[in-house]
Order: C-alpha cells, then sequence, then structure tokens
C-alpha cells in the first residue's frame, strides 16, 4: 500500500486505497464514498461479568448501552482531514503563496517538473476559479494552511465525492 504525504506539513492525506488517476500530470483524482462507521464496542471481546445476569445492575447497564456511529466521506474519516472555509479571494491568495512555495521545492529537490507544474497549475486554477462554489476545502491532521490544501467536489451524479491533490505536493510512502 502507498500512503501520500504532504511534503510540507508531513500529514497523512491519502493512500492507494481509494480509486485514484493523475490528471494532467499535475494532480490526482480519488474517488470516496459516503460511509457509515460503527463505534461499538462489542463487550463480548472485552470479557469478565460487570453484574451477575438477571439482577438490577446487568438490567440498568443494558439500557444504558448506547450505540454511535459516524457518518461521513471515508477519505475525510480516515486521513482526519478537517474542513475549513474559504471565500475566493483568500483561496487565491493561498493559492498564490503555495504554488510559489511548491515550485521552490521544485526547483530543490525536482528541476525537471517545475515546467509542467506551473503550466498544468494555471490551467488548474483557471477551472477551480470557475466552479468555486462547488468545491469544499479540507487540511490535513496538523490543520497547518501552509500545507496542502485539499479539494473536494461531487462528480456529475451528486453522489461521487471526488478529492484533488496536487501531485508535487505529496510524498509517496510506501507500507
Amino acid at each position: 500500500m502507498k500512503v501520500f504525504t504532504d511534503v510540507f506539513t508531513g500529514d497523512e492525506l491519502c493512500s492507494d486505497s481509494y480509486p485514484m488517476k493523475v490528471v494532467d500530470d499535475v494532480y490526482y483524482e480519488v474517488e470516496g464514498k459516503n460511509i457509515v462507521e460503527s463505534n461499538d464496542i462489542d463487550e463480548s471481546l472485552i470479557g469478565g461479568n460487570k453484574a451477575p445476569e438477571g439482577s438490577e445492575a446487568a438490567a440498568e447497564e443494558d439500557s444504558s448501552v448506547s450505540t454511535t456511529a459516524v457518518t461521513g466521506i471515508n477519505v475525510i474519516l480516515t486521513h482526519k482531514l478537517s474542513e475549513t472555509p474559504f471565500d475566493k479571494a483568500s483561496f487565491k491568495d493561498w493559492l498564490k503563496t503555495y504554488s510559489k512555495q511548491l515550485k521552490d521545492y521544485l526547483q530543490e529537490h525536482a528541476p525537471t517538473r517545475v515546467q509542467p507544474f506551473q503550466a498544468g497549475m494555471t490551467k488548474l486554477a483557471k477551472e477551480i476559479l470557475g466552479k468555486f462554489g462547488e468545491y469544499r476545502f479540507y487540511l490535513g491532521e496538523s490543520m497547518n494552511i501552509d500545507g496542502m490544501v485539499v479539494l473536494q467536489f461531487y462528480r456529475e451524479d451528486g453522489l461521487t465525492p471526488v478529492f484533488i491533490y496536487f501531485k508535487d505536493g505529496l510524498r509517496e510512502e510506501k507500507y
């Protein structure tokens, strides 16, 4: 399995356990799914006898057992992404700063990627800003705004969440 971390913050942002594809050699599109995760504990696995069966204490415990479930998109829940608000102007500012930071990083670590990154990022920025209202924005677990902001939108079916990750802003780790 491959895990992708932010080159600036080290936050784990996604993995190859989701359907993903590279678009224009600049970004990954990762498909998520809406899921329900149960946080119930199977007490039969714990062992021990808290109260004799049939006693009042046992009856009270049974009635106080609560079940919990978390509903959300698997990519967000698994990688602990946190939604962050952006208006168009603040997103433009972030994108400009992040693009410069990533360009500097590429000049030092992968000079051959600078030109494709700049050309692709310009095209992607126009697409995003043209449909700005359709996107939601997420930060990694550290919530560091200096790192990558993950973008999310829904496919035409309105059901399939898709995440955009800037390819050059990710470090791939194999497990």
